[in-house]
């Protein structure tokens, strides 16, 4: 396993013109995100829609992005679930398949904070690869105080927090402030990547469709050109913006990886629309402004 920071490429779950997960498009993902640069891979989270897969399908991504990715390109796994017991098997297969480190948030509509200490110690307390600890408060309906966060922490025997909780860019600076030695990726599409970075974030793990921007100002930030890191920033900061949109912002990161050559198709599930003819024209208007041209190939930043 290499260092857990840097930017971490989140997959989506590519589907076929008829529903079925796409194998062949996943495989395409691990080579586009080693083409870009990413310094991992994360499967099966939010943006893969994993609460609307089977059990079989789950399977299917996990088992393509192992082989795909071996030898490579690290991995994580997203491994939540309500219960204790389900995490642990979601781990156990994980790391079977050669995940270099497991991401679990917290159980979802958790009234009592508390509580979470005691989940984490029994879900993953003895995982043998490293945990990310996942805030993402949308997608659970919990919301950890920074207190109940370093608990969560402890519990698991981890010190990696996927932080999604917005605003994002003070949480990370009062988590730091309280445990300097922690890694902190920010998320959320990116769109608070640079200010993430100031307060102390070690990088981002994302679905942006274009992480190899993500990249360029964290590289860019770590090496004290702060200049060019905001430039690249507020460079891109329309489309990332664009993207980032609540509910059909899915639907727009698998058109424009679509347009990319990765994905078949930009299908998703449940309620996660596709973007309407009036969205597609703004897409095409943003990327025309920030001057993106979607290619397979890695994007040349000056």
């Amino acid at each position: 396993m290499s260092d857990l920071t840097g930017t971490w490429y989140i997959s989506p779950t590519p589907f076929t013109d008829d529903g079925a997960v796409d194998p062949d498009s996943l495989r395409r993902i691990v080579d586009a995100a080693v083409a870009w640069g990413a310094d991992g891979i994360t499967i099966l989270g939010v943006m893969g829609e994993v609460a609307d897969l089977t059990a079989p399908e789950r399977e299917t991504v996990l088992s393509t992005i192992a082989a795909a990715a071996k030898g490579r390109i690290p991995f994580a796994v997203g491994c939540s679930a309500p219960a204790a017991a389900v995490v642990r098997a979601n781990v156990a297969r994980a790391v079977e398949q050669g995940a270099g480190a497991v991401m679990v948030a917290a159980p979802a509509l958790l009234k009592d904070t508390d509580q979470i200490a005691g989940f984490y110690r029994a879900a993953v307390g003895d995982s043998p690869v490293p945990v990310i600890v996942q805030d993402e408060p949308a997608a659970t309906g919990v919301t950890m105080p920074v207190s109940a966060l370093l608990a969560a922490l402890d519990a698991a025997g981890s010190t990696v927090v996927k932080l999604e909780d917005p605003p994002t860019p003070p949480k990370i600076g009062r988590l730091l402030a309280q445990r300097p030695d922690l890694t902190v990726f920010g998320g959320l599409g990116g769109v608070s990547a640079y200010s993430e970075l100031r307060r102390g974030a070690a990088g981002t793990m994302t679905g942006f469709a274009y992480p190899e921007i993500l990249k360029a100002i964290r590289v860019a930030f770590a090496a004290g050109d702060l200049a060019r890191a905001a430039a690249l920033n507020d460079r891109f900061l329309p489309y990332l913006v664009f993207e980032g949109q609540l509910k059909v912002g899915l639907g727009i990161r698998k058109e424009v990886l679509r347009r990319r050559g990765v994905l078949s198709t930009a299908r998703t599930r449940a309620l996660n629309p596709l973007p309407d003819p009036a969205t597609i024209a703004e897409l095409d208007d943003v990327l025309a402004r920030v001057g993106l041209t979607p290619s397979f190939d890695a994007l040349e930043l000056a």
